[in-house]
């Protein structure tokens, strides 16, 4: 090929605008001391440039859902914390219903503290997180309980949100509502606290608070068991001079025939009266005690009128004292049990929170390291560039002032 002076100068303007463009580039990458961050500079460093980036973005992802599980935590455990206290001013309450003393107005102030610590509870029950979604009512988005003409119910579901903190782990953010308000283990069998907060409020309003959960004659009584809508077991203690039997019948159906079968060990019989009530009759003490009835009515279930003639009404075992008593201390282990399971999930989440936040300290210096110029050699790399391009300037400026009557001499 013949090299001509037009040539020579378009090739050497070219090598000379790379090497300026590369001296400019380096004298970038030098004041921001950074790498050359194009993937053709350093196809290794690029993939695991990317690959760090990656999991940086990850690890932000896993902080930010952190924070939100540990704000939601948060309020589960306030919110524990207000019902396990409005659980035991419930059964102060209980104590305090105990008092002989108490008047019908003390009785009556009860009441009213008792409904509103119950509206309070359920207003709790129904707390929402910062995002608006309930604490209690798993995936759905309305009310976790609702009043109903039985009772309150649990209206949300089986769901249980969870926060992913890591590539494997997923933590839960709050503990189902039916568990935490509607298990609690009695005496009794699983009750919820609307359940108990109900007996208390019915306990101390008429006609219940003016009946007993047992009675005694001497010789005669006339019982009377009160009507049932649909079917339901009653049960009771019944002790005579003879001893004491369990009498379980199935309502509606013959108490009489109950009773009677269980004469020779209690020595009580039974009659029916015209009026339908039961005459009993002993040589001794009868005693009625430890009534229950299948579908947890909240009224009277009978009547016993002794020998003298007064009548007494007898209610549910479960709103005697004791019975109560114990209903709420279950009550309070129960939210204490609780509490201890959120707190559980909340120092999980603490300690993911710390181990995100050392991992984000280590792959930022992962990254740092891989996009981090090393200026020394960077400058010089630099100074041979600049060395080059003086050189191969006089260079060109030395052979294109030549002419070819230089070179035939």
């Amino acid at each position: 090929m013949t090299l001509g002076t037009t040539l020579f100068a378009t090739l050497a303007s070219r090598n000379f605008a790379r090497i300026q463009t590369e001296i400019g580039g380096l004298q970038e990458r030098i004041s921001a001391a950074t790498q050359d961050p194009r993937p053709s500079a350093d196809p290794a460093r690029a993939l695991q440039l990317s690959a760090a980036r990656e999991v940086q973005d990850a690890l932000s992802r896993f902080s930010v859902n952190a924070g939100t599980a540990a704000e939601r935590l948060a309020h589960l455990d306030v919110t524990l914390g207000d019902v396990a206290s409005h659980v035991r001013d419930l059964k102060d309450i209980v104590l305090q219903m105990g008092n002989a003393s108490l008047t019908d107005e003390g009785r009556a102030g009860l009441r009213i503290e008792a409904e509103a610590l119950r509206e309070a509870m359920l207003a709790a029950a129904n707390r929402k997180d910062g995002t608006g979604q309930g604490l209690f009512s798993g995936y759905a988005t309305g009310a976790a309980f609702e009043k109903t003409a039985t009772g309150v119910r649990f209206a949300g579901n089986a769901g249980q949100p969870v926060a992913q903190l890591s590539e494997s782990l997923r933590v839960a953010t709050s503990l189902g509502g039916n568990e935490v308000f509607m298990t609690v283990e009695t005496e009794g069998g699983v009750r919820s606290l609307f359940d108990l907060a109900d007996d208390l409020v019915a306990a101390l309003s008429p006609p219940i608070s003016k009946a007993t959960t047992s009675r005694t004659s001497v010789g005669t009584a006339s019982l009377s068991i009160e009507p049932v809508q649909g079917e339901a077991t009653l049960r009771f203690t019944l002790t005579g001079p003879g001893g004491s039997a369990e009498i379980e019948q199935r309502l509606p159906g013959s108490v009489e025939e109950a009773i009677n079968a269980a004469a020779a060990t209690t020595g009580i019989t039974a009659t029916t009266a015209p009026d339908g009530s039961l005459r009993l009759a002993s040589l001794g003490t009868i005693e009625l005690s430890g009534m229950s009835r299948s579908d947890g009515a909240r009224e009277v279930l009978a009547t016993l009128t002794d020998e003298r003639g007064r009548e007494g009404w007898v209610v549910d075992k479960r709103f005697g004292a004791s019975p109560m008593t114990a209903a709420f201390d279950a009550a309070i282990g129960h939210m204490a049990e609780q509490r201890a399971r959120a707190g559980s999930l909340a120092a999980s989440v603490d300690s993911q929170m710390e181990a995100i936040k050392g991992r984000q300290t280590r792959m930022t210096q992962t990254v740092a390291g891989l996009e981090d110029l090393d200026v020394a050699a960077a400058v010089t790399r630099l100074q041979a560039l600049l060395l080059t391009q003086e050189a191969a300037q006089q260079t060109y400026v030395k052979i294109a002032s030549r002419s070819l009557f230089d070179y035939l001499r």
